[in-house]
């Protein structure tokens, strides 16, 4: 996961003191923190593991990654996994691979508390 987020241009650099990530934006050269505020730990029944940061802009976030079938089912319609995707997915499958969807959503503060 670190290093296909790498590959899109994130890098993980550290944690500060105040539990914050710090993340390298490499195609800017700008360096970010997210406020780590909750992880929801992978579990069998889940499929999935969740974390609520606060992004530099203030909002807040939910991230999850989890398998695919998981992630797919909680799309609302429209955001369903791209056609060439699913293509993907079920080649990586075949040769029994395991893959994983990352999904985000932000969420108003008042969903939060």
């Amino acid at each position: 996961m670190v290093n296909g987020m790498r590959h899109f241009g994130f890098a993980f650099r550290d944690r500060d003191q105040d539990d914050n990530m710090i993340i390298d934006l490499l195609r800017t050269g700008q360096v970010v923190k997210y406020k780590l505020m909750n992880v929801f730990e992978f579990n069998s029944d889940r499929k999935r593991m969740s974390v609520i940061v606060r992004t530099p802009d203030d909002r807040i976030m939910l991230v999850c990654k989890g398998a695919d079938s998981i992630i797919n089912a909680r799309l609302i319609p429209g955001q369903e996994t791209a056609i060439q995707t699913n293509k993907h997915l079920e080649k990586f499958a075949e040769v029994g691979l395991r893959t994983l969807l990352i999904s985000y959503k932000y969420i108003d503060e008042e969903i939060y508390k």
